[in-house]
This record gives structure tokens, C-alpha cells and sequence, in this order.
């Protein structure tokens, strides 16, 4: 499989969503400020997450549907080829 650079994305958003956290959870803000801050991140890191999902789809979503698209006949064609193997050896 190819190395795509998805694991240095996900490595990339993870660390943005530590250090996000790290950071509101250490400045010196009022508790509502500092609830307001996290909603909103939490809001950013949210979106950033579904256009990460999003592009994941986009791209593994093809590859999918052409493996699924051969491997049903594959297993049609492999499926009448062993299904008289199993009766010639239930026959003996």
C-alpha cells in the first residue's frame, strides 16, 4: 500500500488538537472565557475532522468500489468452481 502521507495528517491533526487544548487549558483566562475558547475550538477542530474524513472518502472511496466491483465476480467464479469439488467429495 502506498504511503500517502495520511499518517502524518492524522499525526498532524491530533498534535494541533493537544496543543489547542494545552494551551486555552494554561492561559490566564476567567472559566468562562476559557469554556467559550474550547467551544469554539472544539467547534474549529470539529469541522477540520469532517473535511479530514471527507478527503479520505474521496480518495479511498474509488479504490473501493473497484476492488468490491472485482472481487463479487471473482467470488461468483470461484464459488462455481468449488461448489462441484464439494459435492464430488460428499459423493465418496
Amino acid at each position: 500500500m502506498a504511503n500517502d502521507g495520511s499518517g502524518f495528517t492524522t499525526g498532524l491533526l491530533v498534535g494541533g488538537i493537544i496543543g489547542t487544548v494545552i494551551g486555552i487549558l494554561i492561559a490566564p483566562k476567567p472559566g468562562e472565557e476559557t469554556r467559550a475558547d474550547l467551544l469554539e475550538k472544539s467547534d474549529l477542530i470539529r469541522h477540520k475532522a469532517d473535511e479530514f474524513s471527507e478527503t479520505i472518502r474521496d480518495r479511498v472511496g474509488p479504490t473501493v468500489e473497484a476492488t468490491r466491483d472485482k472481487l463479487i465476480p471473482a467470488m461468483e467464479n470461484a464459488k462455481e468452481k468449488v461448489i462441484p469439488l464439494v459435492d464430488q467429495v460428499n459423493e465418496r
